[in-house]
């Protein structure tokens, strides 16, 4: 029984151990890539660090002709996006998205009509470990 409670309640002792704090760093990538290609090529990528877990919060692409431009958005194994045609600087957000050490984030574009796009990707992440 609980000191100065009711008879049919029971006391319980919690205790809170909060652990060494993790370090946590930013990390991601940020690059620019010109092209008059039809096929993919990378604009920018990050891959996390060994013994480290990484955090996605969000992917930015942004272009100079978004009408001839086509992206393709890959994390870990899965294809986020292919042939995707943003019409305006829109930010893919994923909050939180936990990726194991080693595991990549691409983003790869290309012009879907040999017309000269540039194409701007941030990639906005961090790790923690």
């Amino acid at each position: 029984m609980a000191r100065g409670a009711p008879d049919w309640t029971t006391k319980i002792e919690v205790t809170i151990n909060a652990g060494q704090p993790q370090s946590e760093q930013a990390a991601g990538a940020a690059a620019v890539l010109t092209t008059t290609s039809t096929s993919y090529q990378d604009v920018a990528s990050w891959t996390v660090a060994a013994g480290k877990v990484g955090e996605l919060k969000e992917i930015l692409v942004l272009s100079s002709n978004y009408a001839k431009t086509l992206c393709k958005v890959t994390v870990g194994a899965v294809v986020y996006a292919t042939d995707w045609a943003p019409q305006s600087a829109l930010p893919l957000i994923f909050e939180d998205l936990r990726l194991a050490a080693a595991m990549e984030v691409l983003v790869e574009g290309k012009s879907s009509d040999g017309t000269s796009v540039v194409i701007d990707a941030a990639i906005v992440g961090k790790e923690v470990g």
